[in-house]
């Protein structure tokens, strides 16, 4: 079995150690190094890794952040690499979740490698188990507060409450602020089941709103409406979903 794998610590010499274990693994190829959680973010939906090796204490975004952003669903299996409490350690054991504490040796290592690749082979699902774990030891909101875009060469981390709306764009969603739009790869549907509901509705298959922005509701034709931004923006209300918008506006 062979893995393509991910390290994400934002201290050079921890990413340094784990390269140098991986480096004597057999079947384990290293596609990238993150130093944050906006640059993991990117990399994980960029590269697609098999396994992730994941620093839980990073500053600006935690690794169970990361696993949020990133969402259960999409996440491949992780190996935390952690200072952690023990109440956390506790949390990884019963969720059949592999970690590392710090410091650890080879020995440990090994273990945890064997142990991932082992649950690659199988097939494994991970997305109920990090569910389960973000429910454990994450914020208690389930709701996603925050998204990982690129600008230009930068990546940056916006609200949720300042996103006015999203659009699918083939393999992409194209998010829209009072100051700009940004393209994430990811899907609107996706996107929309980590979104609050009661704030994020959808109005077209190809659109989500959040009508929080919504100024004005227009009637306009085949039972259709048209959405009136804040902004001055109009978007097509399709029937199909307008019971959705009518209820929260």
């Amino acid at each position: 079995m062979s893995a393509r794998v991910l390290i994400v610590d934002d201290e050079p010499p921890a990413r340094r150690k784990l390269r140098s274990h991986l480096e004597e693994a057999e079947g384990v190829e290293i596609v990238g190094e993150a130093s944050d959680g906006l640059e993991a973010v990117d990399a994980i939906r960029e590269l697609a890794p098999d396994l992730v090796f994941l620093d839980i204490q990073m500053p600006g975004m935690t690794g169970f952040e990361v696993l949020e952003a990133v969402g259960p669903e999409a996440m491949p299996p992780v190996v935390f690499v952690t200072a952690y409490d023990e109440f956390a350690v506790k949390a990884f054991e019963v969720e059949a979740v592999d970690y590392l504490l710090k410091p650890y040796d080879a020995g440990r290592f090994g273990q945890a490698l064997d142990r991932a690749l082992r649950r690659l082979a199988e097939k494994s699902p991970t997305r109920e188990r990090m569910e389960r774990l973000l429910e454990t030891v994450g914020p208690g909101n389930r709701s996603l507060q925050r998204l990982v875009v690129r600008k230009h060469h930068r990546l940056l981390l916006i609200g949720v409450d300042e996103v006015t709306h999203l659009s699918a764009r083939e393999n992409y969603v194209e998010v829209f602020t009072a100051s700009g739009s940004y393209l994430i790869r990811d899907t609107l549907s996706r996107l929309e089941s980590r979104l609050d509901p009661s704030r994020f509705v959808r109005v077209h298959r190809s659109e989500i709103v959040n009508l929080e922005h919504v100024k004005e509701l227009q009637p306009w034709t085949h039972g259709d409406y048209l959405i009136i931004l804040e902004s001055g923006e109009e978007l097509r209300l399709s029937r199909r979903y307008s019971d959705r918008v009518l209820k929260g506006v």
